[in-house]
């Protein structure tokens, strides 16, 4: 039978299909995508037995309807140690789901009746301590309060999300041009009971209109910049093209209240709803739970979203973007990043009915929020000449090679105006993107860099000029792929221009960086990353087989929330920057 017709063994990343936490009925499996695909093994019943290289390890065999969540819940008690299981049978669960015609087991949602699940011993160690992981008691108290208050709950999980990695699986389009120096921490959430399947499960989900987004725990530690960034997705992340704009200002470290005198590694909340009764009821119940100081809040309105369960409705993404870690947090970052301190959960008055998709509340919609205005009259366009004596010096360094100068533009429409005008994002089209309000991303046209060429990416470092906490420059690979293949963000870039003005008085305030494949031909030095030749098979290093162009490049300039307006800055007040691209003469 066809996989959509049948209840399956799948999971979520945090074991979405287990379900309601309050008063819920089961919920049913979630749903895949259109395609058929092969019947699924036949339920074996469990088996445990004792694994030979583990006294403290059994095995289960995956039964019909399993979840990592429900087993881990049976196992150890608990659905949240799921990724116990995952971690100790990752490779069974992934050749799985290739047999199934899957691209891969997506970091465990996909699971298949008849597979091995080892059960090790759970871990209770912190990556970043060694102590004993403690439940969140904010979010504890919280989900008391709600089985008193007459609501219910469906629980979600935090992991990350590799754009480059699940384009080589073949899991999503493209890479859409995806920072590697702040790779996603993805919101998943299970389905409502009755509702129209999601069309990206479970990063993409729909919001019922009474419904909040309940995320409790703790901000990331020192960063140049994070934020909760909140967008809608209409259309398929597998195959594209999507309309993925941002849904208000996001949330970051310039404005989100939390219960300490910092924004790093404080207790906060985050609710997101587009209901005015709701959030004032989720918000006495966070106060309650000791939160009431650091509620933060992201609307949905329904002016501009379609709010709702059914096939019409819009459908939703929280991406939690970390970027630049302050010296000395690396690893504390690297910690949040695979295990965040994060709970999600869906809640939404109770309901009488197993059809758990009507409102139960009256209309009441939330207008469309005010948003941070951009810029501060201040500009970078006083080093214009600076920045062109560095354009000459860096030509004049290389006399065996040809220069040929291509500019960054506006690549990005703006989330709004993108809306209005459906301006999808299907490389190399670049459309809205996913683009966040607080940022200017300037993207280059596609170019050649084949092997024995280099080239140096050159401009203002946005937040030595104060435009930006947060500025990057990236290079992309193959126009349609637009998989990330190398970025330097801000701290990396200072001094590099001094290479080229050592007496000039604004060099720190400019950078240079090379990005080449000339070898020992081309230059060297701690400014210079050496790139994969173009016959590199570049989806190996993620055990897919994609093919990506090499030889063809883009380059993205990121320049995120201006301290003066925690936003992004005015695009007209920054001096765009700028590829020299060098080939022998």
């Amino acid at each position: 039978m066809p996989l959509r017709h049948r209840r399956i063994a799948v999971t979520a990343v945090s074991g979405i299909a287990a379900g309601c936490t309050v008063l819920c009925p089961a919920p049913a499996a979630l749903a895949r995508p259109a395609t058929a695909a092969p019947a699924l093994a036949a339920p074996t019943a469990p088996a445990p037995g004792k694994d030979a290289g583990n006294d403290r390890e059994n095995v289960r065999t995956v039964t019909d309807g399993d979840t990592l969540w429900s087993m881990a819940e049976d196992i150890y008690g608990s659905g949240a140690k799921w990724p116990d299981l995952y971690r100790a049978s990752r490779a069974g669960i992934e050749e799985a789901a290739r047999s199934h015609g899957m691209p891969s087991g997506d970091a465990g949602h996909w699971i298949f009746a008849g597979t091995a699940i080892s059960t090790p011993a759970p871990s209770t160690k912190t990556p970043a301590t060694g102590d004993p992981a403690p439940a969140d008691p904010h979010a504890d108290r919280f989900q008391r309060r709600l089985a008193q208050s007459g609501y219910v709950s469906q629980p979600g999980a935090e992991a990350v999300f590799d754009l480059n990695s699940r384009y080589c699986e073949g899991a999503v389009f493209s890479g859409m041009w995806p920072n590697p120096q702040s790779p996603y921490i993805v919101t998943r959430l299970p389905e409502v009971p009755g509702q129209t399947a999601n069309t990206n499960p479970p990063v993409t989900w729909r919001l019922r209109e009474d419904e909040a987004v309940v995320l409790i725990g703790t901000t990331p530690p020192p960063t140049a910049y994070f934020s909760f960034d909140l967008t809608m997705v209409r259309g398929s992340l597998h195959t594209g093209p999507v309309l993925w704009p941002a849904v208000g200002d996001p949330v970051n470290n310039g404005t989100v209240r939390t219960a300490g005198k910092t924004p790093y590694g404080q207790p906060f909340a985050l609710v997101i709803t587009g209901h005015e009764a709701t959030r004032a009821k989720v918000h006495e119940m966070l106060a309650a739970s000791g939160l009431g100081d650091a509620i933060n809040d992201a609307t949905v309105p329904s002016a501009m979203f379609r709010l709702g369960l059914g096939e019409d409705a819009d459908q939703f993404l929280l991406g939690i973007r970390t970027s630049a870690p302050e010296p000395g947090y690396e690893k504390a970052l690297d910690d949040y990043r695979a295990t965040p301190p994060l709970q999600v959960l869906r809640v939404r008055p109770k309901s009488t009915s197993a059809d758990q998709t009507k409102p139960v509340y009256a209309p009441a919609p939330l207008p469309v929020p005010r948003l941070r205005v951009a810029g501060t009259g201040a500009t970078e366009l006083d080093l214009n000449p600076s920045l062109q004596t560095l354009r000459q010096r860096i030509i004049d360094a290389h006399p065996g090679f040809e220069a040929r100068d291509v500019a960054l533009e506006r690549g990005f429409e703006q989330s709004y105006p993108g809306l209005q005008s459906n301006q999808v994002i299907d490389p190399p089209t670049p459309g809205i993107g996913a683009l966040s309000n607080d940022a200017d991303d300037p993207l280059s046209p596609s170019f050649s860099l084949p092997d024995g060429s280099f080239v140096v990416a050159y401009g203002t470092n946005h937040v030595a000029t104060r435009q930006a906490s947060y500025s990057s420059i990236s290079l992309y690979a193959d126009k349609e792929a637009a998989v990330a293949v190398a970025a330097k963000h801000h701290r990396d870039l200072r001094g590099s221009a001094r290479d080229y003005l050592p007496d000039e008085p604004d060099a720190d305030k400019l950078y240079a960086w090379t990005f080449s494949r000339a070898g020992d031909t081309g230059p060297t030095g701690p400014h210079v990353t050496e790139l994969p030749s173009v016959g590199t098979d570049f989806c190996a290093q993620y055990g897919g087989d994609r093919p990506v162009e090499l030889s063809s490049m883009q380059a993205v300039a990121r320049a995120y929330m201006q301290p003066g307006t925690m936003t992004h800055p005015a695009l007209s007040s920054l001096l765009l920057d700028r590829l020299l691209v060098f080939t022998p003469k």
